[in-house]
């Protein structure tokens, strides 16, 4: 968000979560990051490489929670994979995330009217805020 890379902060401090979460993104060594941080925050991280890793995965992990998702894959489009997922867990909560900005997206033809988006980088403390505060609006009935 502010242009620092996840890479380069000190990671943080363990936490208790119980959140398993699904992160499909075509960049192997941001999936090694982000999974390392999922776990750090005290989520069961799964990683996919592409959308159809990741419908394979969501297939046989009917308990995810959530879903990180990349805007800009090759294959299929994000809310075409997001609409298989959501198929197949439909309690599943999905977090779009770009290294572009929102409105740069917009301005290509994707739609992301009404949805969770993060701009890529961030902060993993930002992420993992962000993650909370999704699966505490479900719990708590604010999320459909």
């Amino acid at each position: 968000m502010n242009g620092q890379t996840c890479d380069n902060l000190a990671p943080p401090m363990p936490v208790s979560a119980t959140a398993t979460i699904l992160m499909i993104d075509d960049d192997a060594p941001l999936r090694m990051l982000v999974e390392r941080y999922l776990s750090m925050f005290g989520y069961r991280p799964l990683v996919a490489a592409d959308g159809e890793e990741g419908v394979r995965i969501a297939a046989e992990h009917p308990e995810i929670d959530l879903i990180i998702l990349d805007v800009v894959m090759p294959g299929i489009s994000a809310r075409e994979l997001a609409e298989r997922l959501t198929g197949l867990l439909p309690q599943a909560q999905i977090l779009f995330c770009s290294g572009h900005p929102r409105s740069a997206l917009e301005r290509l033809g994707i739609d992301l009217k009404g949805a969770q988006f993060m701009q890529k980088p961030c902060r993993p403390l930002v992420l993992k805020e962000h993650l909370r505060e999704m699966l505490a609006a479900r719990s708590e009935g604010r999320w459909p």
